[in-house]
């Protein structure tokens, strides 16, 4: 009884870290902690070429149960931004200059700042309609190439543009393949209209290769926009009984980082549950 026991846990590990799919990338199987309603958690271990290469810490959103607010003042850490806002999950919006202003449009509350046009920004996450019109969606990702936009005009309250879009609603990789390798925050969106944020635990992935990585796993990701990168790129998960630092390899090796300015953070974008 017990052997039988005992094969049966071993089995079941061996399911969560055996590679999916077959190619240069495959994954682990997403085993999703609940967080709260509508909101997950999990780890993904990513391999390539069937060799373990890094550790992707992964929020599931449904925007039917959750809210976004982007957030922008001076900078601060993330821990005390979690603070600040209460948000269960805060994350990295896009990049911004060296006097901490964003440098692309930004939409908090329904206030615009930053340039209301930048040509390098090839996507914006949007969330938060002014209305209920079940023909706006509660959280998307436009292609701004394809869908030109006024900040008079644009129904959403919240709003982050980032480059690049790593894939498109057709499923084409849209990056440029380069050497560059940082460690990463990108925002996407799946074909069940779930948000979903990813970190990466190492500075392994490229732009490209996150493209491709993300085209060929079982996540069913309908479009990928890039944030920040490198020191910026930061996930803090806190929960009444959960807590996570992304990437987790800066405590682990070098203590806690986040106090140290280079690590502050002028503008973020927290998920709050909704209380409609």
């Amino acid at each position: 009884m017990a052997a039988r026991i005992l094969a049966f846990f071993l089995m079941g590990w061996a399911g969560m870290a055996m590679p999916l799919l077959a190619g240069e990338w495959s994954h682990s199987s997403p085993q999703w902690r609940a967080l709260g309603r509508g909101l997950s958690f999990a780890e993904i271990q990513v391999f390539r070429q069937n060799e373990p290469v890094d550790t992707l810490a992964v929020v599931k959103v449904d925007p039917a149960s959750n809210a976004f607010r982007v957030q922008h003042h001076k900078p601060q850490s993330i821990t005390a931004w979690q603070q600040e806002l209460g948000a269960p999950v805060v994350f990295n919006a896009s990049y911004y200059s060296k006097d901490n202003q964003p440098c692309g449009l930004i939409l908090s509350n329904g206030n615009p700042m930053g340039p209301r046009r930048n040509t390098q920004m090839r996507g914006m996450f949007v969330a938060e309609p002014k209305g209920l019109s079940p023909d706006i969606p509660r959280a998307t990702i436009l292609d701004l190439t394809i869908t030109p936009i006024s900040v008079k005009t644009l129904p959403w309250t919240q709003g982050v543009q980032s480059y690049p879009l790593l894939l498109d609603y057709k499923g084409r990789i849209r990056v440029w393949n380069s050497p560059k390798t940082a460690q990463r925050t990108v925002i996407a969106i799946d074909r069940h209209s779930y948000i979903l944020i990813f970190n990466t635990n190492e500075a392994y992935f490229t732009l490209y290769d996150f493209a491709h990585f993300l085209k060929a796993s079982t996540l069913e990701i309908d479009s990928a926009l890039n944030l920040d990168g490198g020191t910026e790129a930061q996930l803090y998960i806190k929960t009444q009984d959960f807590e996570k630092i992304s990437p987790s390899s800066w405590e682990s090796r070098l203590g806690n980082l986040l106090d140290q300015h280079k690590f502050w953070l002028p503008t973020v974008v927290g998920v709050f549950p909704r209380q409609d």
